[in-house]
């Protein structure tokens, strides 16, 4: 039995995407083609998780109508999920892809308040439902509210159940490095505050990324650079791959796409190189998609095996 990939997310949100011929200010937008997806980082995850085959459950709050549309978008999906109820509004992110200079806009709202309460019902959905060898993914921002290291509780929750802590976020890192975890996961520009500077591609981030290990708060340490590719770092060594070139129309949920398809990997026992391969086919198969939308499970395994020929 591989082992379940469960994902806990305190900031989800409701994705709602549109496209525009044009973005200016002071006129009168006409939008088309809107969409709407479950949003959030773990919530994307467990999303992925589920299209490539692996087992999963979604943990993340719910508030309001925004929370009630987030619960049918992640139904609709068969998605396994545990919902916990907080007081406000769930969050609404608005994404527009405009097209008389290719660009894409995505506004993000700040989500509900979360209250001690709150945190402590997340963090026992945890404790609860984590089994020894489950991987726990911690992803996206804190809500208002959350403490600094609500990211090294979860870690500890799921420790304390033998299950191993990922952390994908820029909040709460060096709290849960203090912690001890599994796996961290930085993209290009996350890493600079952990670092403290801009590091150069490949030589120096690889190195910090061996340093962050040796370092001992942490196992893995991931490191996405964009279009350049990405590295992992372990006790035995580190390991890089390159990017794969697509048509990209949106980076929406291509990070998350990133880590569900490494962690499916790993969990299928495939190892590190092969992982990080199908984490970067996940990555780029999402990219390839418009608006919030995921991949299409065909293309990540096509371009993984592409990356593998190729390597």
């Amino acid at each position: 039995m591989t082992p379940r990939i469960i994902t806990l997310t305190p900031n989800p949100a409701l994705d709602y995407a549109v496209q525009a011929d044009f973005v200016e200010p002071n006129r009168k937008l006409r939008c088309r083609d809107p969409q709407t997806h479950p949003g959030g980082g773990g919530i994307n995850v467990a999303r992925a998780v589920s299209r490539l085959g692996g087992e999963t459950l979604a943990i993340f709050t719910v508030a309001g109508v925004y929370g009630d549309a987030l619960l049918h978008t992640v139904a609709a999906e068969k998605v396994p999920m545990l919902a916990v109820p907080v007081s406000g509004e769930t969050r609404l992110a608005f994404h527009i892809q405009e097209h008389k200079h290719d660009n894409e806009y995505r506004f993000n709202l700040p989500g509900p308040t979360l209250t001690d309460v709150d945190a402590q019902n997340l963090l026992d959905a945890v404790r609860d439902h984590a089994q020894s060898g489950d991987y726990v993914v911690g992803s996206g921002s804190l809500p208002p509210g959350a403490s600094a290291d609500f990211w090294a509780q979860a870690a500890r929750a799921a420790k304390h159940k033998g299950a191993h802590f990922i952390l994908d976020s820029i909040s709460g890192v060096r709290e849960a490095l203090a912690e001890g975890i599994f796996m961290l996961r930085q993209n290009k520009h996350e890493y600079q505050v952990l670092a403290e500077r801009d590091l150069e591609w490949p030589g120096e981030i690889t190195e910090f990324a061996k340093a962050t290990v040796i370092d001992g708060g942490v196992e893995r340490m991931v490191v996405t650079h964009g279009g350049d590719g990405s590295v992992m770092a372990s006790p035995g060594g580190a390991v890089r791959v390159g990017a794969l070139k697509v048509k990209a129309h949106s980076a929406v949920g291509a990070g998350d796409s990133f880590v569900a398809a490494l962690l499916v990997a790993l969990a299928r026992g495939e190892g590190d190189e092969n992982a990080l391969h199908y984490g970067m086919a996940g990555a780029a198969a999402t990219r390839m998609t418009e608006g919030t939308a995921l991949f299409d499970p065909a293309d990540v395994e096509r371009l993984y095996k592409t990356a593998c020929n190729a390597s």
